[in-house]
């Protein structure tokens, strides 16, 4: 039977229509880019086939008047978000909001506002080109994941604030997937949670200054007080935290926490390498501080200087008396090298692309050779203009805001944060052991891999008082800068790495290079691209016309 050419072209047409029902249903794509951006990995994959329930996604992200970089941040969730709820074997809503077209009102607006920054999503204000005029207007870089009773909010504006607009939004969109992973994975109530124990005898620091730190941990992790002293183990617990020691560890403290990580445990310091005391008013003095860690960290090939690293480049500011208005003292913000911002290492899953973190009176750390076999990776480092300064030695107050003088800031770069993984061999071995009773048969090594990240300033964690009401500040908040360093973010994915598991972190490994035109030669060739952006697309269609009327000559005058 033979098919009529009008029959044809009612077939084609059906199909036609059919695969246009059919293609919001349909996503078949080929991730031909070099950074295999538009890939899931493996560990997010893994973490939406463990769902066990429905969840739902509000995207406070939108709008027609976004300017263009958050246009691409916009368009780079909404694909995410499509891959996660295709490979989800679980049902996954998803609803965009648009504040200013769901919230006409300013006063259900200012609520929501309120609303989404005390989940952690504070509004970002950009000024935007329209008709002409510059136009403020405020944007909500976050998403909110809801499961049954648990919720999570997720800032999606992230980078290191030190770069450029464009690599900030660029670097946001490189931390996509995991920050979507880790909210993901806070409403999952079938997750194995692991136990962290701090030790507080040995730390003065108040409660009140760790709320935020408890808060965020509490999240994800099961949290233990600590007495090292009165525990003759630190069996059953995944890992270990010490905040600010002020208190010496004793040579029996030691050796339980070198146990602990030869048998594969990990740990976190949080460490002054230095005491700071106020000295009338005029300024601080800076003395040594033992806390008996120097030795057992030695053992393992990294040592605590009892120094002050300052920083001339990279710094916070206080506000300090720089004369008199009247007859009131006229206090103004000055740079105060004592503070420095710190970098994270680029090349690290831990502080890859992360803002700066905001230092207090740190210490440098050097590597030194030990005989372990650990891999040793720095995560924290200052600018290369420090000084210093060794103790013990004063810090006047009058030094604060003087001209930057690099001749005294030569120190180089100065790394604050070491990562410590491997399999630990004890540094007790070959000594004499405590004379207490041992709990367990000393083991000088084992085939249990361990891990240890030392800071050398123990403020990093500790969230900041509100002077006036005296309520806890939000951890990394800079009370003087108005600004929320990256504190937060570098201590939480520091636990993550230590205790989930650490492919989770290699979504962070992502890569999306930006590939800026080059302006240089779009403005001297700009005229010749020009015309062949408008000479081809007509030649192409004066071409085809002319085919076609050939055609029609031919067959019709034949």
């Amino acid at each position: 039977m033979k098919l009529t050419k009008n029959g044809l072209w009612a077939i084609l047409i059906g199909v036609g229509i059919l695969l246009i029902v059919l293609s919001p249903q349909l996503r078949l794509r080929w991730d031909l880019s070099e950074e295999k951006k538009f890939t899931l990995s493996e560990s997010s994959v893994a973490v939406l086939q463990s769902l066990d329930g429905p969840i739902s996604i509000k995207v406070y992200l939108g709008g027609r008047n976004l300017p263009g970089g958050f246009k691409r941040l916009e368009k780079a969730l909404l694909e995410l978000l499509d891959d996660v709820r295709s490979q989800s074997p679980q049902r996954i809503d998803i609803e965009q909001i648009d504040v200013y077209k769901t919230y006409p009102k300013e006063k259900d607006r200012q609520a929501l506002i309120f609303y989404l920054d005390s989940l952690g999503i504070p509004p970002t204000n950009v000024v935007n080109q329209e008709d002409g005029q510059q136009v403020q207007q405020l944007i909500f870089p976050g998403i909110v994941i809801e499961k049954s009773d648990r919720q999570a909010a997720i800032l999606l504006l992230k980078g290191n604030k030190l770069t450029s607009p464009q690599e900030v939004l660029n670097q946001s969109i490189e931390g996509l997937e995991y920050e979507l992973m880790q909210g993901i994975r806070q409403v999952q109530d079938n997750r194995e949670r692991k136990k962290i124990g701090f030790f507080l005898d040995h730390s003065q620091v108040p409660a009140i200054k760790q709320l935020d730190l408890i808060a965020q941990l509490k999240k994800s992790y099961d949290l233990y007080p600590v007495d090292l002293s009165q525990s003759l183990t630190l069996d059953g617990l995944d890992a270990i935290c010490v905040i600010q020691p002020s208190i010496k560890f004793s040579t029996e403290d030691q050796y339980k926490i070198d146990q602990f990580l030869v048998q594969g445990g990990k740990g976190i310091f949080f460490l002054d390498g230095v005491r700071i005391d106020t000295l009338e008013k005029q300024g601080l003095i800076v003395t040594p501080q033992d806390l008996g860690l120097q030795n057992l960290l030695f053992q393992y090939g990294v040592r605590l200087n009892a120094n002050l690293v300052k920083d001339a480049q990279l710094c916070g500011a206080i506000p300090l008396a720089v004369g008199n208005f009247g007859n009131q003292a006229n206090l103004e913000l000055m740079p105060w090298p004592s503070f420095p911002l710190l970098n994270g290492n680029p090349n690290s899953v831990i502080t890859k692309n992360l803002d700066a973190i905001y230092g207090r009176f740190v210490s440098s750390l050097d590597t030194i050779q030990s005989g372990q076999s650990l891999k040793r990776t720095a995560l924290l480092k200052t600018s290369p203009y420090t000084q210093i300064q060794k103790t013990p030695a004063t810090l006047p107050f009058s030094a604060s805001g003087k001209e930057f003088d690099p001749a005294k800031y030569q120190g180089g770069s100065q790394v604050i944060s070491y990562l410590l993984e491997g399999k630990f061999q004890s540094a007790f071995t070959n000594r004499i052991l405590p004379t207490e009773k041992l709990a367990k048969p000393f083991q000088s090594k084992t085939d249990q891999a361990g891990a240890l990240i030392i800071v050398a300033d123990g403020d990093i964690p500790l969230n900041g008082i509100d002077p006036s009401t005296k309520a806890p500040l939000p951890l990394g908040f800079d009370t003087f800068a108005k600004h929320t360093f990256a504190n937060k973010d570098f201590v939480l994915n520091a636990f993550h790495y230590l205790l989930d598991d650490q492919q989770a972190l290699l979504a962070r490994n992502k890569n999306i290079r930006l590939r800026p035109l080059d302006k240089v030669k779009v403005k001297d060739e700009k005229s010749f691209w020009q015309g062949i952006n408008l000479a081809i697309p007509i030649a192409f269609a004066g071409i085809i016309s002319l085919l076609v009327i050939l055609y029609r000559k031919k067959k019709y005058n034949a």
